[in-house]
C-alpha cells in the first residue's frame, strides 16, 4: 500500500495554516496514497477531523503523533486506534513545559473539526521538548499498543544521528524513518543503525505542496500492518 506516514496539520505551529486535516487528506488522495498518518507535534487533537476526512476520501488513517523527547529528538508514535492516540496525547501534553505559544514567533496551533472549522487554539507550545526521554516515550507508546519509530533518523537536527550520534540497538526499535533510505546499508556498516530495521520514507509535509511528495509502501510483513 502506498503511504505517507509523516504529515502535519495546522495544529503544528510550524505548519502552514491551510494544512487543515481535510486539505491534507484530499491532497494525499490525489497524490495516490492509500494510507496516511497525521503526526502533529506532541498532540493528537486533529486526528478526529483527519479520521473523518480519510473516511470521506477513501483513505486509511494510521493515527499518530510526533513526540519531541527530552533529548530534543523526534519520535513518531503510531497507534491501532484513534482512542489510543488521543490517550497518549493527553498523557504527553501534561509533560510539556508551560511555555505559551506566541503566534508571532511560533505560529498558530489550530484544532479543526471535520468541516474545516476552527474549534480552538492550543495555548501551550507544542514543539517544546516533553519530559519523557526517548526510552520512556517509546515504552508508553508500546503500552498503548502502538509502534514507536524514530523520525528522520539521519537528519541534521532533531534526529537520533544528530543528537545521539547513532540509533542505539538497546531501544529495541523495529523500524526507522530515514531521509536517505538508500544509505541504509552504509549506516549499518558504519554501526550507526542496527541491522534489519524496516525503513520508512515519508514527506514530513508542513505545507500543501509537500503532501505526498515522498511516499513509501507498506509491505504485508511491515511492523505497522498490525495497526491497520
Amino acid at each position: 500500500m502506498l503511504c505517507d506516514l509523516h504529515l502535519h496539520t495546522c495544529l503544528s505551529p510550524c505548519a502552514d495554516r491551510n494544512m487543515t486535516p481535510a486539505a491534507v487528506a484530499g491532497l494525499a488522495k490525489l497524490a495516490g496514497a492509500q494510507v496516511i498518518a497525521v503526526t502533529d507535534h506532541n498532540s493528537a487533537l486533529n486526528l478526529p477531523a483527519a479520521a473523518a476526512a480519510c473516511r470521506e476520501y477513501g483513505l486509511r488513517l494510521l493515527p499518530g503523533l510526533e513526540v519531541t523527547c527530552a533529548e530534543e529528538l523526534h519520535l513518531l508514535c503510531y497507534f491501532p486506534t484513534l482512542e489510543a492516540a488521543l490517550e497518549y496525547g493527553r498523557q504527553l501534553y501534561d509533560t510539556l513545559p508551560d511555555i505559551p505559544c506566541d503566534p508571532a514567533i511560533w505560529g498558530e496551533q489550530w484544532v479543526m473539526d471535520a468541516e474545516d472549522r476552527l474549534l480552538k487554539r492550543v495555548d501551550r507550545l507544542l514543539t517544546a521538548a516533553s519530559a519523557w526521554s526517548l526510552e520512556e516515550a517509546a515504552a508508553r507508546c508500546r503500552a498503548l499498543g502502538g509502534e514507536p519509530v524514530p523520525a528522520h533518523g539521519d537528519a541534521a537536527s532533531y534526529s537520533a544521528f544528530s543528537v545521539l550520534g547513532l540509533l542505539p540497538a538497546q531501544y529495541g526499535f523495529s523500524a526507522v524513518e530515514l531521509v536517505y533510505p538508500e544509505r541504509k546499508a552504509e549506516y549499518e556498516a558504519r554501526g550507526l543503525l542496527p541491522s534489519g530495521l524496516e525503513v520508512l520514507a515519508s514527506s514530513d509535509a508542513h505545507f500543501l505542496a509537500a503532501v505526498g511528495s515522498r511516499m513509501g509502501t507498506l509491505a504485508p510483513d511491515s511492523v505497522l500492518q498490525r495497526l491497520l
